[in-house]
């Protein structure tokens, strides 16, 4: 059914004033290709221009001429056209549209006494603040060049080389008196800035290369009053893991009323549209890595952020984003109990289509599953489906606490009612969800239920979404080898001993069954080499690298794992008597006896030292040696067969029988069927009776 002209403007006009450009657009478009009046044309082009369509609006033109928003129209193109011969001017592009329509739009502009003159040029001020960012300023800055014209630094207080650096790389730097508001800082930024549009950034983020393009051409649309950019946080022990993304507004317009609120998580948006300029989608994308572990524990970033967030929650208590910022604190730092009556708050109020609201109704559930409590989990997706949260990530959620609790085929069912359904470019929540992870949880729940054949199915199209999953790498190595597919399951855990050291720890155990079970022992002794040098503070992959050269009698290898773990660690007498013992067997009789006698001023107490000392001594033939260093170990342990009897054989070559002799009965006394002391006790003996008779 048609609508009036007049009748399509003024419900366009309601659904802008609402922020809903994309639905007015339809409404007009419709109208206007069933009666393109100038009234409507003009209406319909400037919606146009609100679609980033400027030159399908140009082509409307004509058509608008006369129209009520015709003067608006034309001034729109206007700047949008000068902004684009600027650009090419400066990037030494010819834009041969942009020209013929700036030419055409003049002569409009002149015929309807409309001025033109006074439009500016688009230019781009990236404004950070930063505090001992030394770490990361360099590459922030770099990041952003090819596109900014200036770049602010406003320092907080930093005691390390952040100052110096942001002013190296060629940076206007300010300073400011931190006063726990985020906001108050940024627009501190914002009253330096002297482009007409800014780029917020911080300095553990990077403008990923790939936007640059996006970036330029957003700057030549200032009938926008800003741009939302997708936030790639990196999450976990490395950027290869966990992700979570958003989309908050980065890029806008440096207008004098445009300003930053909140004390932290603070927004530009509220301002913009209090203005009526509308926000749009950029496909553009910046890489935060911030809230990497490290990252996290280095700047107890933890603790400042729950401060300011309850002291914001102080001035507004009913601030629903704010309450979910605080609830994603805590779930963040593994605080699932304390977050979970900030979700209760946040659920209470929040707005219908709220771009976070999926997402923090789905970590409300996963707290829950990380407390066991999984039917309560189950009873928040099914909140968050009544209040219009439903959505994948939801079903993710619900999946979860049903395989948990052991309803497989429901968790099932869940997952794929998920892969039908589509997480808006808005919403805030893992995209990896809908990419691979909820195969991932497939391939679990699968191989709980004992059909490894689709569990390896599933992490096979984990695989292909997400060559460098390392848990799905793991749980692929896992059913193979219970397939008796060792060889593969090696390939593949070999590929993530580089990952976070839990999943390190993992495929390193893996990777030594495997190469049991295939004989490839070498081979198991270099994955555990790379897992040990990828996380060398971990003591127990350091043991594992030397072990598995000990197995493998790699005594080149098990030497170079012993010299890095003193490296590394306090040395202590264990590894000094290993490493000894692996360069006794490559012939470096010297370097090893210096170790063995570190090793026995290290813990005097230790047996086995004085047994290795003796045993090089055997080797070089220095048998009063050895049966010294042999009798000092025995009186700290006289329990050990072998140490009797290699006493007995140094004694023996001293030209001592009969003390040889008693050394090999005492080690068959300890250890009865000793079949070496036997031996040589027989042998000795013989010897005695040929000499008595």
């Amino acid at each position: 059914m048609s609508v009036s002209p007049d009748s399509a403007i003024q419900e366009a006009r309601s659904l802008e004033a609402q922020g809903r450009w994309d639905e007015a657009f339809r409404v007009l478009e419709r109208a206007y290709q069933e009666a393109p009046n100038p009234n409507l044309a003009a209406e319909y082009g400037i919606a146009l221009c609100y679609q980033a369509r400027e030159e399908d609006a140009f082509s409307v033109l004509r058509n608008a001429e006369g129209g009520d928003r015709y003067e608006e129209l034309l001034t729109i193109l206007g700047a949008h056209f000068a902004a684009r011969r600027w650009m090419a001017k400066k990037l030494n592009r010819k834009d041969v549209f942009a020209e013929s329509a700036w030419r055409e739009i003049r002569k409009r502009a002149k015929a309807a006494e409309i001025a033109l003159d006074s439009l500016p040029q688009p230019t781009l001020s990236a404004t950070l603040i930063v505090k001992n960012e030394a770490k990361h300023l360099e590459e922030c800055i770099r990041s952003v060049q090819p596109v900014a014209d200036e770049v602010i630094v406003v320092d907080t207080g930093s005691t390390d080389d952040t100052v110096a650096i942001a002013r190296r790389m060629g940076a206007r730097v300010s300073t400011f008196e931190w006063c726990d508001d985020f906001s108050a800082a940024r627009n501190h930024a914002l009253s330096l800035a002297q482009s007409t549009w800014c780029l917020w950034i911080d300095a553990d983020e990077r403008l990923d290369p790939s936007s640059y393009g996006a970036v330029l051409s957003a700057l030549v649309r200032p009938h926008f009053g800003g741009f939302t950019i997708e936030i790639v946080n990196y999450l976990g022990q490395s950027a290869s893991g966990e992700q979570l993304v958003h989309r908050p507004c980065r890029l806008f317009r440096n207008l004098p009323d445009v300003r930053f609120e909140g004390r932290i998580h603070e927004q530009i948006t509220p301002s913009l549209k209090r203005l009526g300029l509308p926000v749009a989608l950029l496909e553009a994308r910046l890489l935060h890595f911030g809230y990497l572990q490290s990252e996290v524990e280095a700047k107890q970033k933890h603790e400042r952020t729950v401060a300011l967030l309850r002291a914001a929650l102080e001035e507004n208590p009913n601030d629903d984003f704010q309450q979910f910022n605080l609830a994603n604190a805590h779930y963040t730092a593994g605080e699932f109990e304390e977050a979970l009556p900030w979700y209760e708050k946040m659920a209470e109020g929040i707005p219908k289509g709220a771009v976070h609201g999926q997402f923090a109704f789905q970590s409300w559930a996963q707290s829950l599953c990380q407390l066991q409590r999984y039917e309560d989990a189950l009873a928040v997706c099914d909140r968050a489906t009544r209040q219009g949260f439903g959505g994948p990530l939801v079903e993710f959620a619900r999946a979860q606490a049903l395989h948990r609790l052991g309803q497989h085929d429901d968790a099932l069912r869940c997952i794929e009612s998920a892969k039908r359904k589509e997480l808006h470019p808005s919403e805030v929540g893992d995209r990896a969800i809908l990419e691979y992870k909820l195969d991932f949880l497939k391939g679990q729940i699968l191989a709980d239920k004992g059909d490894s054949e689709a569990a390896i199915e599933a992490f096979r199209a984990v695989l292909n979404a997400a060559p460098d999953y390392t848990p799905a790498r793991i749980g692929l190595a896992i059913q193979l080898r219970a397939q008796g597919q060792s060889e593969e399951a090696l390939d593949l855990v070999a590929g993530a001993v580089t990952a976070g050291e839990e999943y390190a720890s993992i495929a390193v155990d893996l990777a030594l069954a495997c190469a049991q079970e295939t004989g490839a022992k070498l081979r198991a002794v270099r994955i555990c080499a790379e897992a040990a040098k990828a996380h060398p503070n971990s003591r127990a992959l350091w043991e594992r690298w030397i072990g598995a050269a000990e197995s493998a009698e790699d005594w080149p290898s098990v030497a170079e794992a012993c010299s890095h773990y003193a490296h590394h660690f306090e040395a202590d007498a264990d590894v000094l008597i290993r490493a000894a013992r692996a360069l006794t067997f490559l012939g470096k009789y010297q370097i090893a006896l210096q170790c063995l006698e570190d090793a026995c001023q290290l813990d005097p107490s230790n047996p086995n030292a004085y047994w290795h000392v003796g045993d090089l001594f055997s080797k070089c033939e220095r048998w009063a040696d050895a049966a010294l260093a042999y009798r000092k170990g025995l009186t700290l342990d006289s329990t050990n067969a072998d140490a009797w009897f290699t006493l007995g054989n140094a004694l023996y070559y001293l030209g001592k029988p009969d003390a040889a002799a008693l050394a090999f009965e005492t080690a068959l006394a300890v250890q009865p069927g000793h079949h070496r002391a036997e031996h040589n006790l027989a042998v000795v003996r013989q010897e005695l009776r040929e000499r008595a008779s």
